[in-house]
């Protein structure tokens, strides 16, 4: 037993893993388990999560009983019949020290120890501050990548799992603070930087994880942000055995079958008013000069859609010819010269779309994004009209 005149420390041969599923909403199926630590307390049950995040203890103390942790969750996996993945939080500065002083992964000779595959293995990279060089932890890193495990990257949004750490790691997982996804269903900036995770993630080639999803509503959103895996106490907290991989397939199902239901409804919606946009805006007009440009627009506006807000016209360089047209809250619409000569080729949909536009000759509607003017959730859309024109129409949708 250690010694610490602070706080009890747990004896080695009372601590053991539990684990948390990990479920795929590609497979419907469970993929991984994150494992936890537990130990047990006058017989009962309790996490070791206080003890890892108690700073008087020392680092030694910590790594001895994180490595019986893990030794016990690499026997389990191999002893069960379980065909899943096991995710295990790494600090990164163990990692870094050990391996400077030691030039050893103890992990990669479990691995060896136990024969484990190395696909299997998911090295999360827990939220803690790292002083040392990235560069140099990234070399580390690279160990366990040559071997064929997998990065993690956790509380991403949170804490110290910052953008510099991420880009310089370049994790396969994403995991994603659930602190943030909720509070994205109701704050705007939180949504956006939601769907900020979920293009950064598409860029690197890696998956998004949502982690503590307790109710149907989380994992709602968790498919909204474009998660791949979720966890949390919706399915089932940290077990001391291994579930039959499609334990949670029924449930799964349904939600997903929800979700697709709800946004079938909603682009449904959104087909129908950019074919109602078609149909509206006048394509065989004559555009010479920035007043009959705005001639146009006056005349459209008295016609135009309840949820239209801004229009105007630009020419296919990005330069833009007309005013801009805007909705007060009043429902009056108001000209507003300032915007003529105004560029808007640096957006990045702008040049794609003018190409799709351009050869298609019709109409098309934007993803959803933030209006930079009102931070509103807007989506654009966008046509041909008269001699090499293009009418940019915001909607409040």
């Amino acid at each position: 037993m250690f010694v610490d005149n602070k706080i009890n420390i747990p004896l080695l041969q009372d601590v053991f893993p539990y684990f948390q599923p990990i479920v795929s909403l590609q497979t419907q199926r469970i993929i991984a388990y994150e494992s936890l630590g537990r130990h047990s307390v006058n017989g009962e049950i309790q996490s070791l999560g206080p003890f890892f995040s108690d700073a008087t203890i020392s680092r030694d103390v910590h790594i001895s009983v994180d490595r019986q942790l893990r030794e016990h969750a690499f026997a389990k996996l191999m002893a069960s019949d379980a065909d899943c993945q096991l995710f295990i939080n790494l600090k990164p500065s163990w990692i870094y020290q050990v391996y400077r002083l030691t030039g050893e992964l103890p992990t990669l000779q479990l691995i060896d120890k136990y024969q484990i595959p190395p696909s299997r293995i998911v090295i999360e990279i827990v939220e803690e501050a790292f002083h040392g060089n990235l560069q140099d932890l990234r070399k580390v890193l690279d160990v366990y990548i040559q071997k064929g495990c997998t990065l993690a990257i956790d509380d991403v949004g949170s804490g110290f799992s910052n953008l510099d750490r991420i880009a310089v790691i370049q994790p396969k997982i994403l995991k994603i603070d659930l602190k943030i996804l909720k509070k994205s269903a109701k704050h705007e900036g939180y949504r956006a930087l939601i769907r900020s995770f979920s293009i950064i993630a598409a860029q690197m080639g890696a998956s998004l994880l949502v982690e503590g999803v307790e109710t149907n509503e989380d994992l709602q959103n968790a498919m909204l942000a474009g998660a791949r895996y979720a966890q949390g106490f919706l399915f089932s907290p940290a077990v001391p055995e291994f579930l039959p991989e499609n334990h949670f397939k029924e449930l799964l199902s349904e939600q997903i079958g929800m979700f697709y239901n709800q946004e079938l409804i909603k682009h449904n919606r959104l087909f129908e008013i950019e074919q109602a946009l078609n149909h509206l805006i006048p394509t065989d007009v004559l555009i010479q000069s920035a007043e009959e440009a705005d001639a146009v627009l006056a005349n459209l506006t008295a016609s135009t859609l309840d949820i239209a807000i801004r229009v105007y016209i630009c020419k296919e360089d990005g330069n833009q010819l007309s005013s801009n047209y805007y909705r007060e809250a009043t429902g009056l619409w108001v000209k507003d010269e300032k915007f003529r000569g105004s560029n808007w080729v640096w957006r990045p949909y702008f040049i794609p779309n003018i190409l799709t536009m351009k050869h298609q000759q019709t109409g098309i509607l934007s993803q959803p994004y933030s209006d930079l003017d009102t931070l509103s959730f807007i989506q654009t859309y966008s046509c041909p009209i008269g001699n090499e024109f293009y009418l940019f129409m915001d909607l409040a949708l």
